[in-house]
């Protein structure tokens, strides 16, 4: 970040550069808005439903129920959940005319131009808690989106941390505001990002980088561009709810990053501009390789090109296979089938003769024994010489984590000989290439590809992820009673030559009382 002396400054290059990549400023002053106490831009908002639900032939009247919708969501842990919903999936409608419910846009996430994307500075809003006033605050559609706070980089008693207090105290100030808002941004020389979770007290809190940007203002920038803002509001941030527990989920950099080299490469296959069907992901350990996957199966499994694919979780451990099932259905996203036996699967290869059944599966690779397979390998093998089958399907597609364990053997040739035209993207901290194991022949390209993408110890390490543990190997002392060690040393002389026992007993025991030892670590 350049050096800025002021908190005002450093509020100008955010503006500036959320201008440039397509944003409108308008001052405060000149947003068009009810009044104080309301977050939305009503008419703007009223201007984009109409431009967005031009096909639905919608009228006044189901604008105002739109209206109704998002402002009768209360700001309770349920309300801002349904509120996500709407964000995602569009307000259900009734329309009069048709009698038929359907779902109204707020956003164009198809389009991303066709969106009014406003950034406005010092806006201030009330309720009966009290008042606030936002550094920067960030529209789509007149509905307020993102807020950043930021301090000045030049004081010594202020810092992103106390951008992210704000935050947190206008959470509760504002309650009607932040049911609509889902980022926060802190900024000073350091920028950080988080969810809004307002009945969080402490959120997890992640810094986005840019593998072409050093500085973090510029990195976050990149993450709020218009159409990477509305793509992780759809893709990639989601609620969470776990043993009773609500939170919400936001992407990592390296988790987007993968993910999006993933779908690409799909989607690029599928429309003919690149042949390469597989790719090894080689990210550390604390990366978070379970969402960076689920991230990437939800996007696909969601894109009408892919045509309601089947998609495979691949694992080779039960305990694995618990944590990603449960990872997944803690979202609030399509349920994932756990393939619990080897009948279970041979049913899912068989399903709609032989076509093999749609959905998001999670399977261990034990389950692909040739001996239990072998026989239907050749029934679909006949079936396929003129139809379609899970053999010759393209929009078949395996993920396979910790892929440098158990890719190399007998199930997984046959793995293999089944998925033949599926796409393969192993996941691994690990990879190896030795004794005739290759993780990067099994999965990747090389030498141009050995991986598809990286995050290693050094990025963990940075990024605070993992923390650096050092073995200090200590001597210890060790305290050997006099008579017992005379009575060794006189056992040990009794064979040696007259005119060497007085030498040698000397030096033996100088060497034993100067001995340490060094205690081996058991995990090595």
């Amino acid at each position: 970040m350049p050096h800025f002396s002021e908190k005002s400054v450093a509020e100008d290059y955010f503006i500036e550069k959320l201008k440039a990549k397509g944003w409108r400023f308008v001052p405060a002053d000149e947003l068009e808005r009810e009044s104080f106490e309301e977050p939305l831009l009503i008419p703007n908002l009223i201007r984009s439903l109409k431009k967005l639900n031009a096909k639905l032939d919608i009228t006044d009247e189901e604008i105002k129920k739109v209206l109704n919708e998002l402002k009768l969501k209360s700001s309770t842990v349920e309300g801002i959940k349904g509120v996500l919903n709407l964000f995602k999936q569009g307000v259900p409608i009734k329309f009069e005319k048709d009698r038929l419910v359907k779902y109204v846009k707020l956003f164009d996430y198809e389009n991303p131009e066709q969106n009014d994307f406003i950034a406005s500075r010092q806006v201030v809003y009330n309720s009966g808690r009290g008042e606030i006033r936002t550094d920067i605050m960030l529209y789509v559609n007149g509905i307020p989106l993102v807020d950043i706070e930021c301090k000045n980089p030049a004081s010594f008693s202020e810092s992103w941390f106390d951008a992210y207090k704000q935050i947190k105290e206008y959470e509760q100030k504002i309650p009607e505001l932040y049911k609509y808002v889902q980022i926060g941004v802190a900024a000073e020389q350091i920028v950080k990002y988080f969810a809004i979770v307002p009945w969080e007290e402490e959120t997890r809190i992640y810094e986005w980088k840019e593998q072409e940007q050093n500085d973090p203002v510029d990195s976050t920038i990149e993450m709020l561009a218009p159409n990477r803002l509305l793509d992780i509001l759809r893709n990639y941030l989601f609620f969470r709810i776990e043993f009773g527990s609500s939170t919400k989920v936001i992407t990592r950099y390296m988790q987007y990053r993968a993910s999006e080299k993933i779908v690409k490469r799909v989607l690029d296959n599928f429309n003919g501009t690149e042949d390469k069907n597989k790719g090894l992901i080689w990210h550390w350990q604390g990366s978070g390789k379970t969402l960076t996957m689920i991230f990437a199966v939800n996007k696909l499994y969601r894109n009408e090109i892919l045509e309601n694919p089947t998609i495979f979780f691949v694992v080779d451990r039960q305990d694995l296979q618990i944590q990603l099932e449960q990872e997944f259905n803690a979202l609030d996203i399509p349920r994932v089938e756990v393939i619990d036996s080897i009948e279970a699967l041979r049913k899912t290869l068989k399903h709609d003769e032989g076509k093999g059944k749609r959905g998001i599966m999670i399977t261990l690779i034990h389950k692909f024994r040739a001996e239990e397979l072998d026989a239907l390998q050749k029934e679909l093998e006949a079936a396929s010489k003129t139809n379609s089958t899970i053999l010759n399907r393209k929009n078949v597609l395996a993920f396979v984590d910790e892929g440098h364990r158990t890719q190399y053997g007998t199930m997984a040739a046959q793995m293999r000989n089944i998925l033949r035209k599926a796409f393969f993207f192993a996941f691994t901290g690990t990879p190896i290439a030795k004794g005739g194991k290759d993780t990067y022949e099994a999965f990747s390209y090389p030498p141009q590809e050995k991986y598809f993408d990286k995050y290693f110890i050094t990025d963990s390490i940075r990024d605070g992820f993992t923390v650096k543990i050092v073995y200090q190997p200590r001597l210890e002392e060790l305290h050997l009673k006099k008579e017992q060690l005379e009575a060794f040393l006189e056992i040990q002389e009794e064979e040696l030559p007259e005119e060497f026992k007085e030498k040698i007993n000397e030096s033996v025991k100088k060497k034993l009382t100067a001995s340490k030892v060094i205690l081996e670590n058991p995990e090595n």
